[in-house]
């Protein structure tokens, strides 16, 4: 819906644009930013990080799973009381899964954020440099354009002078 939403505006914000004799530039920035050398540094050490909560996570997911398992298989032959426990220790067992899960992914998160925050003035020097060079007057959020051509489109570039940091 909101990307239903964005490329309306993007269309009817384009008469103005065709209009206006000025250069457009457009830009994916989460996507260059996500292609830079520093996030593929930092996915690393991420993953290096966490690797123990994740292998937690698999654990708990197949632990959860044969659980779940059984109880379907071998439930109807069990008595009322060891099946109410059984089906406890899934609940347990996915209630643990849902909090690490949430941890891990509020955790990760935070970082990434962090992350953009520490890059975000150089990205803005690297913009600025690239509006001036190219004279361009506005530049778009890649998102919110339905077709562009791809001399206009200042992604890779974008990238390239992050990797260059």
């Amino acid at each position: 819906m909101n990307a239903i939403k964005v490329a309306l505006i993007g269309l009817l914000l384009l008469p103005a644009l065709v209009l206006a004799e000025g250069r457009i530039g457009v830009l994916d920035m989460e996507g260059a930013l996500a292609a830079s050398k520093q996030a593929q540094t930092l996915r690393e050490k991420l993953q290096k990080e966490f690797s123990a909560e994740e292998a937690e996570l698999r654990q708990l997911s197949e632990e959860g799973s044969a659980l779940k398992t059984k109880l379907e298989n071998e439930g109807s032959f069990m008595s009322d009381d060891e099946r109410q426990k059984l089906t406890a220790l899934v609940q347990q067992k996915y209630q643990q899964f849902q909090r690490l899960g949430n941890r891990l992914k509020q955790e990760t998160q935070g970082r990434e954020r962090a992350f953009l925050q520490q890059l975000r003035p150089q990205l803005e020097v690297i913009l600025q440099a690239i509006v001036e060079a190219d004279k361009l007057d506005l530049i778009v959020n890649k998102k919110g354009v339905v077709y562009v051509q791809p001399n206009l489109d200042l992604t890779q570039r974008v990238v390239d002078e992050l990797n260059k940091l």
